[in-house]
């Protein structure tokens, strides 16, 4: 039987898999973003729409944590979503943070409360709400753990990017800044509670894998759709969340 050091290079080299074809700093989006061909106006817009994804992402972590039987593979779901609350300060909770980026870029909570939702979040979204509520624990709590992989690398680009096109000095980013770093610490720790399982059997294997090619997926084509859609604006005349399984809306106070 292989030694966890041998599972665990195996199951890294399966994530370096993933992510050599997947390209995620290739993304059409961060790559527009970086060469300047992604104008500010529609890069605000789909950071407007990013602020949806980020507010509802701890949502579906808590759905898995409750789904777990045993503490330890709680606990790294559960510090994660501690994290997401800003360690219990809710100006630091990331949709607070998210908020004051898009503050420092010039858009105020009116203009956020008056944006539609785009299927393109809402899908990454419901994405993450159907497997973490539904599939195997083994494939969410995968897909979460790359996601968070991913972000790190994504945030570092997008937040050189913000400096490097003018839109504002690298010590007034707020939200990037902190998830370069701390999406490592995430992802790592949910890597771990998986080398165990990726050992046991082949079937828990081929779960995360599944979760490993999910996550990248479903967060790439939600950035992919977003450039797409980059000169999209899309207002709404009511007030509220943008659904039912969401509940979250700006507070204007």
């Amino acid at each position: 039987m292989a030694s966890p050091r041998d599972v665990g290079d195996l199951m890294q080299a399966a994530i370096a898999a993933v992510k050599q074809h997947y390209a995620p700093l290739r993304n059409p989006y961060l790559v527009a973003l970086v060469d300047g061909t992604m104008s500010r106006d529609d890069f605000i817009e789909t950071q407007i729409q990013f602020l949806f994804a980020v507010a509802f992402f701890s949502r579906p972590m808590a759905t898995l944590a409750g789904r777990l039987p045993q503490p330890a593979m709680r606990l790294p779901l559960l510090e994660n979503i501690r994290d997401e609350h800003g360690s219990g300060c809710l100006s630091g909770a990331h949709e607070n943070t998210f908020l004051e980026l898009l503050a420092r870029l010039g858009v105020d909570r009116p203009s956020v409360a008056s944006r539609a939702l785009w299927p393109e979040v809402r899908a990454f979204n419901t994405t993450l709400s159907g497997v973490c509520a539904l599939d195997d624990a083994l494939t969410a709590l995968a897909a979460i753990a790359i996601i968070e992989d991913l972000f790190s690398g994504i945030s570092a680009c997008i937040g050189d990017a913000i400096v490097a096109r003018g839109f504002l000095n690298a010590e007034h980013i707020v939200h990037y800044a902190t998830h370069e770093t701390l999406d490592v610490k995430h992802a790592e720790t949910l890597y771990a509670g998986l080398v165990e399982p990726y050992a046991r059997d082949p079937l828990a294997r081929y779960q995360i894998d599944q979760g490993l090619q999910l996550g990248t997926y479903s967060f790439l084509t939600m950035y992919e759709g977003l450039y797409r859609a980059r000169q999209r604006c899309w207002t709404r005349d009511v007030a509220g969340p943008h659904s039912l399984s969401d509940g979250w809306h700006v507070e204007l106070g």
